[in-house]
């Protein structure tokens, strides 16, 4: 982790128009290429025990790894993980320092205001020519804030392409109401995940990246992610999500305030 300080990104007016119009932002190089390495380097250690499970988070293996023996959940290996979250922004110091990166709170205070909460993490893998893909879901089923200003980050920490499986989005899908999440089609995908089944008529458009690039989408937007049927790529990504500071939560919390605040200040009775 570097201390500098880089210019201020500055999000512009076209920048602006496509995220209001389209519903989702790319921004290349969010990331250094050393960043994403020293990320992946902390995912593998928490794998390997060399570096500690902070509580709130969990690791979980690839369910076909898991179903072939590959793998098993008491002994996790990095080349077979799925995932590991959702609170280490708030108790591992180089995931949350990478919440919190400056990049990613310029671009939020142009697209959701001064006053930014980080409310969940996760480090996805996609295991090379195994990895399933995420159904068409939006976040905001999940994670609930009054009003909803939830917003996702998606950050690719390798190339990624339709091979190794790229996010994709369905553009203007964010205006939508929130529709059900029902059992997903592909029964490779049902232990984890939810399908929007409606989206699957929509036109959808991949979102190719260079290591280190994201993608910036409101909580309503329809995305998706595919299969990484690459003999040789990982697909790695930090996925974060914030909201506005100002909202309410969509739950009760014992705790107040409960979430990291990544710039500008928090409010009694809000997240």
């Amino acid at each position: 982790m570097s201390a500098s300080q880089s210019p201020a990104y500055v999000v512009t007016d076209n920048q602006l128009k496509h995220y209001k119009e389209q519903g989702f932002l790319i921004v290349h190089r969010l990331y250094t290429p050393e960043e994403c390495d020293e990320i992946i380097a902390r995912a593998e250690g928490m794998v390997d025990g060399t570096v500690p499970m902070y509580k709130g988070n969990a690791l979980y293996m690839e369910p076909e790894a898991v179903e072939r023996g590959l793998v098993t959940e008491e002994k996790p290996s990095s080349e077979y993980l799925f995932k590991i979250g959702h609170e280490m922004h708030l108790t591992d110091p180089v995931f949350r320092y990478y919440a919190m990166h400056e990049k990613i709170a310029d671009v939020l205070n142009a697209l959701i205001g001064p006053d930014i909460k980080c409310i969940q993490s996760m480090y996805i893998d996609k295991p090379r020519n195994l990895g399933i893909g995420q159904p068409y879901h939006q976040d905001s089923h999940y994670l609930k804030t009054v009003p909803d200003t939830v917003i996702g980050v998606w950050i690719a920490c390798d190339d990624v392409d339709v091979a190794n499986g790229c996010l994709h989005v369905i553009p203007g899908s964010q205006g939508s109401k929130i529709y059900p999440h029902d059992v997903p089609v592909d029964v490779l995908q049902r232990k984890y995940f939810q399908e929007v089944h409606a989206a699957r008529t929509m036109s959808e458009v991949p979102c190719i990246l260079p290591k280190g690039s994201a993608v910036f989408f409101p909580g309503t937007m329809l995305h998706r992610s595919g299969n990484n049927v690459t003999e040789d790529r990982q697909r790695r990504a930090y996925v974060l999500h914030y909201a506005d500071a100002h909202s309410e939560p969509g739950r009760a919390y014992s705790v107040p305030n409960p979430h990291l605040l990544v710039r500008g200040r928090q409010y009694p009775g809000c997240i």
